[in-house]
């Protein structure tokens, strides 16, 4: 017999129905203010980031040869390889689980953590030999093992730093950020002084990872729980099961993105790949910074809506979608057009290559911000797979342009393919998004629309100044007096 409620029952099921419902709108409207509050200091995070990764640029390009950055991006790729070849989502795993602030939870990740750095360590220094004969650069046996003891300091990273993140502590990270990189500053551009050498890029580097464990263990900078040695099961079971395609899909994306270096680097000298590596640098700052969007805001924002029925998610996430968005296509518009400013004005004549080159890798990078802020919303609702499948069309697409490139069209056919080249991953993770009804394509078209009008309207104002202020595109005097600063130091 159907079993029926009475009216008073009816009432009362209906009155907690909605008391639960304003508790959830109340939850989402706290954590959409959150979520706006986070934004605008990752804001600020990157921004200063960006200014001191250009003040370290500028001042090391004056103090090392191109030879060095070359020797740099190529060591730092191999290892980055060997990092992300073993990668089983850790943070993601953190972030998203509902298990991520317990503590057994944490200890096992960084249990996993330790160990990973460990034998990440030991295959970069068997690495070294081989690779220094591959690229004909035996200095490379000797920067490679001393360079990879950054995988095993930050293998003892404490999961403070994630759970952080996971909470959208973004000011206490913007703290950590921004003084392990003034740190990271001050130790190469003194050491650059003293030897000019590679080995600076490489003092810098360990510095910075040194200070950032030191103050990720330290309560008063990352408060919370204090990990120690730990394999739970249960925890075990939990992040393997996430991360069984993160780890394909990371070991995929290592070949996909880092190709330009592992494949230049036999086709270009490291004066030419040095220079490339500026380039890229000044031109994927847009990127970064909405890069910071998704992994510290529009991530661990996705994941505490993931609970939420699909329409309501989409609304929701596609609406704070648009406005990162809507910030990128600014960005990316004024770096495509204006970036080789940067290098007219204050760098060296030996990098005046990279001029033609930031327009180039600019412009390519739209195509790279719609995917990256639409993966956030796979990831928050547990679906991983397509990140395998796009990093695979992307690293087929990246090897063999390149090379095709270059052999038909020389360096610049080898930029246009590297522009294009995870346009594969694009539609995969487009594609995945729109089956799991995230559906983002309408958005994508409307918002290409309005970077494509960003980007006229730079190049029209860039031709007015040409014609009335020529001046602006003269050779700066900044490269000079640093320079001259040098030659007294």
């Amino acid at each position: 017999m159907e079993q029926t409620l009475t009216t008073e029952e009816a009432l009362d099921a209906q009155s907690v129905a909605s008391a639960v419902a304003s508790e959830d709108a109340a939850a989402i409207k706290t954590l959409e203010k959150r979520a706006v509050s986070a934004t605008m200091w990752t804001v600020l995070d990157y921004g200063l980031s960006q200014c001191l990764r250009v003040v370290n640029s500028l001042v090391l390009t004056h103090l090392l040869l191109p030879s060095a950055f070359g020797e740099m991006g190529l060591v730092m790729t191999l290892i980055v390889g060997v990092t992300l070849l073993s990668d089983v989502g850790l943070g993601p795993s953190i972030i998203q689980n509902q298990s991520g602030d317990d503590p057994a939870f944490l200890d096992t990740a960084w249990t996993i953590q330790v160990i990973r750095g460990g034998v990440l360590w030991l295959g970069a220094c068997l690495l070294a030999v081989p690779a220094s004969w591959f690229y004909h650069d035996p200095q490379l046996s000797k920067i490679l093992p001393i360079l990879a003891l950054n995988t095993l300091l930050m293998g003892f990273n404490s999961t403070g730093l994630l759970t952080l993140s996971r909470h959208m502590g973004v000011r206490r990270l913007f703290f950590i950020d921004s003084s392990t990189q003034v740190f990271s500053l001050v130790v190469t551009v003194a050491w650059a002084m003293m030897h000019a050498s590679v080995w600076a890029l490489v003092a810098g580097s360990l510095a910075s990872n040194i200070f950032r464990l030191t103050l990720s263990h330290i309560s008063w900078f990352v408060p919370g729980h204090r990990n120690r040695f730990l394999l739970d099961k249960k925890s075990l079971q939990e992040i393997f099961s996430f991360g069984k395609w993160i780890f394909l899909g990371t070991a995929l994306f290592f070949f996909a993105s880092q190709a330009d270096r592992l494949v230049m680097g036999r086709l270009v000298s490291m004066t030419t790949l040095g220079i490339y590596s500026i380039a890229f640098q000044i031109s994927d700052v847009p990127r970064s910074v909405i890069n910071a969007f998704s992994s510290r805001v529009g991530f661990p924002f996705a994941a505490r809506l993931a609970h939420l029925p699909i329409e309501e998610f989409r609304t929701r996430f596609l609406r704070y979608r648009l406005y990162v968005l809507s910030a990128g296509a600014a960005l990316l518009s004024i770096m495509a057009v204006w970036g080789s400013l940067v290098i007219i004005k204050v760098y060296p004549p030996t990098y005046s290559e990279a001029e033609w080159m930031i327009p180039v890798l600019a412009i390519g990078l739209w195509h790279t911000l719609l995917y990256n802020t639409t993966s956030p919303a796979l990831l928050a609702r547990g679906i991983s797979t397509y990140n395998a499948g796009g990093n695979a069309a992307w690293c087929a697409a990246m090897f063999l342009g390149i090379k095709i490139g270059f052999d038909h069209f020389g360096l610049f056919g080898a930029l246009v393919a590297i522009a294009a080249g995870d346009l594969p991953l694009y539609f995969v993770t487009e594609w995945g998004a729109t089956r799991h009804g995230v559906k983002p394509v309408r958005q994508d078209i409307l918002m290409t629309v309005f970077f494509l009008a960003c980007l006229a309207g730079n190049f029209a104002l860039r031709h007015v100044v040409q014609i009335h202020a020529p001046w602006v595109f003269a050779p700066g005097h900044l490269g000079q007096w640093l320079h001259a600063l040098k030659g007294r130091l």
